[in-house]
């Protein structure tokens, strides 16, 4: 897979370029190794049995690709207190 548009959320990607530079590095050989597959038939409206890209899969594929580099997933959940 090739990078066509990149957002940085909240700057992220500058604080990849800055501190991180390594870790960049290995993230954007992780996106060439994704390899898209056309496996979700479209039910829109105006794409109506078009092939396109499984969001599920493509996230499996990142998922594992960056499990076996030994990244794991870390997330923090909030709650609102009323």
């Amino acid at each position: 897979m090739n990078i066509i548009y990149e957002y940085s959320h909240l700057g992220g990607v500058e604080i990849l370029i800055v501190k991180y530079p390594e870790i960049l590095k290995v993230i954007k050989k992780v996106i060439e190794d994704i390899s898209p597959h056309k496996t979700k038939i479209s039910k829109e409206k105006t794409m109506r049995g078009k092939s396109l890209v499984a969001p599920k899969d493509l996230n499996i594929q990142f998922k594992e690709k960056l499990e076996n580099l030994g990244f794991k997933e870390l997330r923090d959940t909030f709650r609102q207190f009323r």
